[in-house]
């Protein structure tokens, strides 16, 4: 499933349980097919993080960019969507903060993807 679609979602609230944003281990683990596959490898992880990092970055369609809040319960950056207009600092975080947090999670297969989460997303897929 494609980021996009997952971080639409959580604009339109659906995902109720969460107030600043989804966590970067879970939009990349719900981008795997099917959703929450483990990476082969350190190198596909990393690689794939740095990707969907990467469109996040430019993303700038229908009034929306990428924002990131920091996470209390995490201890990390959440990422949603906000309308407004698209700036180098947008996001708010960066790569290397992400990977500093998540990284050994992602590279683990660890995404947080709870079955409240699942029920969600089987839903967007439909």
């Amino acid at each position: 499933m494609n980021w996009i679609r997952i971080l639409k979602a959580y604009h339109q609230g659906k995902f109720e349980r969460y107030y600043y944003g989804l966590t970067p281990r879970m939009i990349i683990g719900a981008s795997q097919n099917p959703i929450g596959t483990a990476f082969e490898n350190e190198q596909i992880a990393y690689d794939t993080a740095y990707r969907i990092f990467q469109e996040m970055l430019e993303y700038n369609e229908d009034g929306l960019i990428v924002t990131s809040n920091y996470c209390g319960i995490h201890k990390g950056p959440v990422l949603s969507f906000a309308e407004g207009n698209l700036t180098a600092d947008s996001i708010g975080t960066s790569f290397n903060n992400i990977w500093n947090r998540y990284g050994d999670e992602i590279i683990a297969g660890v995404f947080g993807i709870s079955n409240y989460d699942k029920k969600i997303l089987n839903g967007l897929t439909n």
